[in-house]
């Protein structure tokens, strides 16, 4: 057992540090969700040593929506009511504290990413109209952005959302196994067609308290995993059963919207290890993923709500 656990610590290990951008890879956009600069200003948070970036590794994501007739801009400076009132949509991936970015061990405490100001604005903006796209990964980013989310009712594991709790290149959500809900976000996409499948590559499992809709579900036999220190398992690591917990989902939050996922490579597309495996959009069923992303962002456009 002892040796199981240095195996797949050093693939875990490998597959961090060489995951990178895949840098030409734009999914087809086929039919586009708005008219060119008719669709929603998207501002990427890029102030909290996000992980991912505009420019970085979530280019593709940036570059698709532009693709769909979104502005999509970084924003560079602290969450206040004036940086909001230039966004009608506003995304924030893998955020982290200062101090856990400089520390590429990743280990406990993890440091709040937001301060209180901050969060109290973004409560105050989403309230009164404004919509979230809160994309998390796996451990220490649950931890970094726990006081955020919880003012919402999301509760996080900080820790790795895998089969049995061990290591896998992706896992597969489907409408015919309950996994994939129904909501306006995965019934109506642009073709006609609706999600019926979506493939998420690590990530992290929440829970809401209150009222929301479910996008992805886990099923049986998935574990969070939570570590001291990312990518770094013993058999004695806490292990949580987190069957019936979310990886995606969507709620109301006075009269704006939330859309919250515990996964980041779905959205774009990266490259892993020596062999640049692909992961995420650019990754065999990883497609499924680019008509959610659009709807997601429909959905929080408020599209659904035009000619009612």
């Amino acid at each position: 057992m002892k040796h199981l656990t240095v195996i797949l610590l050093l693939i875990a290990a490998c597959a961090h540090a060489q995951q990178t951008g895949a840098e030409n890879f734009i999914p087809p956009v086929g039919e586009t969700a708005f008219a060119e600069g008719a669709g929603p200003v998207i501002l990427i948070d890029e102030a909290h040593h996000n992980y991912h970036t505009a420019e970085g590794r979530y280019r593709t994501f940036a570059e698709f929506l532009r693709g769909h007739g979104c502005t999509v801009l970084p924003s560079t400076q602290p969450v206040s009511l004036p940086v909001l009132s230039a966004a009608d949509i506003f995304v924030i991936a893998n955020a982290l504290g200062e101090r856990n970015a400089d520390d590429r061990q990743w280990h406990h405490p993890i440091d709040n990413a937001f301060t209180v100001e901050e969060i109290d604005d973004l409560a105050v903006w989403i309230r009164e109209g404004g919509s979230l796209f809160l994309i998390v990964d796996h451990m220490p980013m649950p931890g970094a952005i726990d006081s955020l989310a919880l003012r919402f009712g999301i509760h996080f594991s900080n820790g790795f959302a895998w089969y049995e709790g061990r290591p896998a290149r992706g896992m597969m959500f489907t409408r015919m196994h309950d996994a994939v809900r129904p909501h306006w976000i995965t019934d109506t996409p642009l073709d006609g067609r609706r999600v019926d499948s979506v493939v998420t590559f690590t990530g992290s499992a929440f829970r809401i308290e209150g009222e929301h809709t479910p996008l992805l579900v886990f099923g049986a036999n998935i574990f969070s995993v939570e570590p001291d220190t990312a990518w770094v398992f013993h058999d004695s690591t806490p292990r949580t059963n987190v069957e019936g917990w979310r990886q995606g989902a969507a709620l109301e939050y006075g009269r704006g919207r939330i859309v919250v996922f515990g996964e980041a490579a779905m959205f774009t597309a990266q490259v892993s290890g020596a062999n640049r495996m692909p992961m995420g959009l650019n990754a065999p069923g990883g497609e499924h993923a680019a008509p959610l992303l659009v709807n997601i962002i429909r959905w929080l456009a408020k599209q659904d709500a035009v000619g009612r």
